[in-house]
């Protein structure tokens, strides 16, 4: 089998002899590897679209890294098995797989060829794994602060969430879901999910399932500090507040009273109105042992 390793040795965790870790157990596996490592942003994006004649393609890096891999695979007819090794701060889809947040380990796991079919959601012309928000969370993910990333990891991500919880500002929203349910309204936050983690905590939403062609839409429509303390804590999920709408839908378009910055899986190159769908089943994906949901 060939594999294709993509490296972003910036990446949070990345450090120096961490490829080397890696490889070692995939190499048992695989009787080929190549490996490239990013040196610029939209690298990984390039390389992911030349992988079609890899049996898989492997991951070393953060959520950024396997955002613009998607975004890179979602191009070819023929697409590798993806697997991520957690390198970066959150590494929110690895976690939903259910991968250790060791990258050795996390390869070691890879090895064993658990392989899952995974959605992946489409807005527009670009393509998220994880999440799609606009509101509060993409306000909270432009106002960190880089050096509190880099020393804080993702408690940087939480300070950076409370302090634009204390400024943010309801907007209007139309919303028609694909079953034919239309919304209007105001919120701070609408936030639709793939995956089962957010900003490295789970959102423990009712029906966390990557593969049932759904996305977890939530719509918050004012903001509670107690609410998000707790979400932070883990004590509650993001359903079970009575501030917070939840609905499992194929799709949605969505306008807002004026543009607003959407974030998908951490980056920010869109803005409302857009139209969301899922592509069920998309990918195939390594995961671990305890995640069998519809395997390939």
């Amino acid at each position: 089998m060939k594999l294709l390793m993509i490296s972003n040795p910036s990446a949070g965790t990345n450090r120096s002899g961490l490829l080397e870790d890696v490889i070692s157990p995939l190499a048992e596996q695989f009787n080929e590897i190549v490996i490239k490592q990013t040196s610029r942003a939209g690298d990984a994006q390039e390389f992911a679209e030349e992988a079609g004649d890899f049996d898989a393609l492997v991951v070393l890096g953060g959520d950024g890294t396997v955002f613009e891999v998607i975004n890179g695979l979602a191009k070819l007819e023929t697409r590798p098995i993806l697997g991520i090794v957690p390198g970066g701060t959150c590494n929110d889809f690895a976690r939903t797989l259910g991968l250790p947040m060791v990258p050795c380990l996390a390869a070691e796991m890879i090895a064993t060829q658990q392989i899952v079919e995974v959605d992946l959601g489409q807005v527009n012309d670009t393509y998220f794994l994880n999440f799609l928000g606009l509101g509060l969370i993409a306000e909270a993910s432009i106002g960190i602060d880089t050096e509190e990333k880099v020393r804080l990891g993702k408690m940087g991500y939480y300070l950076s969430t409370i302090r634009s919880s204390l400024d943010a500002k309801p907007f209007a929203y139309e919303l028609e879901l694909n079953e034919g349910q239309k919304m209007t309204g105001e919120a701070v936050l609408i936030l639709a999910a793939n995956g089962e983690s957010l900003g490295g905590i789970e959102t423990n939403l009712s029906n966390g399932a990557y593969n049932d062609g759904k996305l977890d839409l939530v719509i918050v429509d004012e903001v509670n500090l107690a609410t998000i303390r707790d979400v932070i804590l883990q004590k509650i999920g993001l359903a079970n507040d009575p501030s917070f709408t939840h609905i499992l839908t194929s799709g949605f378009t969505l306008k807002t009273d004026s543009p607003k910055v959407i974030d998908t899986d951490g980056e920010k190159a869109l803005n409302s109105p857009v139209e969301v769908k899922v592509l069920p089943e998309f990918l195939k994906m390594y995961a671990g042992q305890n995640r069998k949901l519809n395997r390939a």
